[in-house]
C-alpha cells in the first residue's frame, strides 16, 4: 500500500499536469484572437472556471484597462479603487484583502464589499500597476500556492495577448486614419483648380504644398465673366483635417457668392464673412485675399481680409496690398473696403500664405518677405509658373530640406 507522501505527490503531479494542459489550451485559444473582448472573455472563463470563483477583476494602468466579472462599480468606486491600488507598492506577490490596513483601509472596505478577497500582483514595474482581484472560492477554502501561481501565469499569458491586441488595433486604426486622410487629400485636391486659365495680358503661376496630407491653405480661380477673373488665396486657422474641412466649407461659400456679387468685391467679402461666422461662431477664422483681374483693362481690384499682404512689384517700387478689413469668421458684421490698381507690362504680383516666408533654416532663421521680393526682382524675365517653381526650390534649399512648419501656397501674377 502506498504511503501518504507518495499519494500526495501523485495528487500534486496530477494537478500540475492538469494546470499545464489548461494553460496550454488557454494559450492556444487566447492567441487565436486579436479582439480585446474575446481575449478578456477567454481569460476570465479559464481563470474563474479553474479556480471556482464567481467574482474577479483585472486592472492594467498602462493600457487603462479595468475589466470585472460578478460585480458592479460606480464611477466614484472605480476612482477610489484606481487611486488606492497605486499605494500597494510592488514588493509583494499576493495579498489577502482583509489584511490591508493603514492608508489602504478604504481599499479593503471597498473590495470586501464587492466580495473580493485576494489580490495577485502581475505588475512589471512601479509605474505600470497590473493587479488581479479574486473573489472567494465556491468551496470556501483558502487559495493555495498552486492556485495563486496558476492565476499569475494565466494573467501573464493574457497580458501579452492584451498588449498584442492593443498594438494590432492601433496599427489597424492608424491604417484606417491614413486611408481616410488619403481620401480627404484626394477630395481636397479635386476642389482646387484643375486648369490654370490663359489670359491675354496676364500669366498665372500657382504652387500648393500642404504640410501634411491635408492642409488649411486654400486657393481658387473662379469662372471668368466679361474679361474679369476672380482669384483668391486663403489660410484657415489651424492645421490638418479640421482646417481642411473648414477650407472646403468656405470654398462652397465663396463659389456660391461669386455668382451673386461678382462685380461688388467688398460686398462679396462682407457676406462671405457673415456666413463663415455663422458656422464658426467666432471660434475659427480665415485670412483671405480676394482679387478680381480685369484682363482687358490690365487692372486689379482686391480686398485683403487679414491676410499676409501680397506684394505688387514693379521696376520702380514694391507695394504691399493691405486695403480691406478684418479676417473672416471672427466677427459677424465686419465691413471691408476695396482698392483698384492700374497695372503695366512687367508688373508682378506675388500672393502667398505665411508658410512661404516662415520657412526656417537649421539655424532657426526665417526666409522672410524681403528675400521673396528680391528673388522675384532677380527672376522677373521668367514665365510666372517658372518663377513659382524656382522660388519653391530656392526656399527648400534655404531650409536645407527641413520639414516645413506650415502649408505652402504661392500665386504669381505677371502682367504681359
Amino acid at each position: 500500500m502506498e504511503d501518504t507522501g507518495v499519494i500526495r505527490l501523485k495528487r500534486e503531479l496530477k494537478l500540475k499536469r492538469f494546470q499545464f494542459n489548461s494553460i496550454y489550451e488557454f494559450s492556444e485559444s487566447i492567441y487565436s484572437s486579436f479582439q480585446l473582448d474575446n481575449i478578456i472573455r477567454i481569460y476570465f472563463s479559464t481563470l474563474m472556471g479553474q479556480l471556482s470563483v464567481s467574482k474577479a477583476f483585472f486592472f492594467d494602468s498602462g493600457n487603462k484597462l479595468f475589466e470585472k466579472r460578478g460585480f458592479k462599480t460606480t464611477e466614484e468606486e472605480f476612482n477610489l479603487l484606481k487611486k488606492n491600488i497605486k499605494k500597494l507598492g510592488n514588493d509583494w506577490f499576493s495579498l489577502k484583502v482583509e489584511e490591508l490596513n493603514g492608508d489602504l483601509t478604504d481599499l479593503r472596505d471597498l473590495l470586501l464589499e464587492k466580495k473580493i478577497h485576494c489580490l495577485v500582483n502581475i505588475s512589471e514595474s512601479e509605474k505600470k500597476k497590473i493587479i488581479l482581484g479574486l473573489g472567494a472560492k465556491f468551496n470556501k477554502q483558502e487559495f493555495s500556492k498552486e492556485n495563486i501561481e496558476f492565476s499569475f501565469f494565466v494573467s501573464k499569458f493574457s497580458l501579452i495577448a492584451i498588449e498584442n491586441a492593443f498594438l494590432i488595433n492601433k496599427i489597424i486604426e492608424n491604417k484606417r486614419v491614413e486611408h481616410e486622410m488619403k481620401i480627404a487629400r484626394d477630395i481636397q485636391l479635386s476642389l482646387l483648380p484643375q486648369v490654370i486659365p490663359r489670359l491675354k495680358n496676364f500669366e498665372i503661376g500657382v504652387l500648393y504644398k500642404p504640410m501634411s496630407q491635408v492642409g488649411g491653405d486654400y486657393y481658387d480661380i473662379l469662372k471668368e465673366r466679361k474679361g474679369k477673373l476672380p482669384i483668391l488665396i486663403a489660410d484657415v486657422e489651424g492645421k490638418g483635417l479640421p482646417a481642411a474641412l473648414l477650407a472646403a466649407s468656405s470654398q462652397a461659400v465663396f463659389r456660391s457668392l461669386n455668382e451673386l456679387y461678382f462685380f461688388n468685391v467688398e460686398k462679396f467679402i462682407a457676406k462671405a464673412n457673415s456666413l463663415i461666422y455663422d458656422f464658426t461662431r467666432g471660434n475659427r477664422f480665415i485670412t483671405l485675399f480676394w482679387m478680381l483681374i480685369d484682363d482687358d483693362e490690365r487692372s486689379l481690384t482686391y480686398v485683403n481680409a487679414g491676410h499676409v499682404p501680397p506684394f505688387l512689384i514693379s521696376r520702380e517700387k514694391t507695394i504691399p496690398l493691405t486695403a480691406g478689413g478684418f479676417l473672416t469668421g471672427f466677427v459677424g458684421d465686419a465691413q471691408y473696403e476695396k482698392d483698384t490698381i492700374r497695372l503695366k507690362k512687367g508688373d508682378i504680383l506675388v500672393a502667398f500664405t505665411d508658410g512661404v516666408t516662415e520657412v526656417e533654416n537649421p539655424e532657426g532663421k526665417e526666409f522672410g518677405e524681403g528675400k521673396v521680393v528680391d528673388f522675384i526682382r532677380a527672376n522677373d524675365t521668367l514665365p510666372a509658373q517658372e518663377i513659382t517653381e524656382k522660388l519653391f526650390k530656392t526656399i527648400k534649399e534655404f531650409g536645407r530640406n527641413k520639414k516645413f512648419r506650415d502649408d505652402f501656397t504661392l500665386i504669381i501674377l505677371k502682367v504681359l
